[in-house]
């Protein structure tokens, strides 16, 4: 085999306690695969080998990222894709699927197997889909910074480190899905306009914004910044200015001796009734009672 193959990968077992947690890992590993070198290795587990030929079917979740050179993967054989650097795929139970490097360039891969009751919720809601599969990751340096914390630990043996391995693997499912929120083109003038909406909101929170002169303001339609929105944040530009009010307003209620009146004007509620009405639906509790909660012992 090529000097420079390299391979490391483990396997956990686990136990009720992880089960309880709501995610565990199963396998973690990093292969750097020469051109011309045979591919899959050996060396794996019955249950996770396979060969192009045949394909493969997990009883779990994987996520397999690939930091250089370049190959093709397929699933369930309706999805044929070329894979490049800084794409990962996602792998889901009982989906047939198969993948390899091309044998021109070979790659570079890192997985992480998971499973649990977190990650079939992720499945049923949609935050991942075997429908979309592959995606093209933003921020590959964190990516990578993260499966070297999670090599580090594995090496270690840290103490409960199924745990730490399900935080990790929840991260690269989030970096994942974010991936994933249609961001506008590169050169659309509202490429910035998400992320200069909520600096305008944070600095003024006390002001009645307008949000369809802001999406004037930014050159873009009002319907496309509502959109945009929502699939950024998860809430729609009013729910979401109105969420960080409401932060600020608990915030001030526990750390100062302003009045609820005051809060609510600071915090851009013109009508003190209506302030409390709101926190109170919330949250289940008025204005007074949080603040009395907060300055508890």
């Amino acid at each position: 085999m090529n000097s420079n193959f390299f391979s490391f990968h483990r396997y956990f077992p686990v136990s009720e306690r992880d089960r309880k947690w709501g995610l565990f890992v199963t396998t973690i590993g990093e292969t750097r695969v020469p051109p011309h070198t045979p591919y899959p290795p050996t060396g794996h587990p019955k249950a996770y080998t396979f060969d192009w030929q045949h394909g493969r079917v997990l009883d779990g979740f994987a996520l397999v990222y690939i930091s250089g050179g370049r190959g093709n993967f397929e699933s369930d054989g309706k999805i044929n894709l070329a894979v490049e650097p800084g794409n990962v795929f996602l792998l889901f139970p009982g989906v047939w699927h198969r993948y390899q490097p091309d044998s021109k360039t070979g790659w570079h891969e890192f997985w992480i197997g998971f499973d649990g009751n977190t990650a079939r919720n992720w499945q049923k809601h949609k935050f991942i889909s075997a429908a979309k599969p592959v995606v093209k990751i933003n921020s590959e340096d964190t990516v990578l910074a993260t499966f070297n914390r999670i090599m580090q630990a594995v090496r270690a043996n840290r103490p409960a480190l199924q745990q730490i391995l399900a935080g990790a693997a929840a991260n690269l499912a989030g970096l994942c899905y974010s991936a994933q929120q249609a961001p506008p083109e590169a050169g659309n003038p509202g490429s910035n306009t998400i992320e200069q909406t909520i600096a305008r909101m944070e600095g003024d929170l006390g002001v009645q914004l307008d949000m369809k002169a802001m999406a004037q303001e930014l050159g873009v339609s009002y319907s496309w910044f509502r959109s945009a929105f929502a699939m950024h944040t998860g809430l729609a530009p009013h729910q979401y200015l109105l969420e960080m009010r409401l932060v600020r307003a608990r915030n001030l209620l526990v750390g100062t001796n302003l009045s609820v009146k005051e809060i609510a004007v600071q915090t851009g509620f013109e009508d003190e009734h209506y302030f409390s009405r709101l926190f109170r639906q919330k949250l289940n509790v008025t204005p007074s009672q949080w603040r009395n909660r907060g300055q508890k012992p």
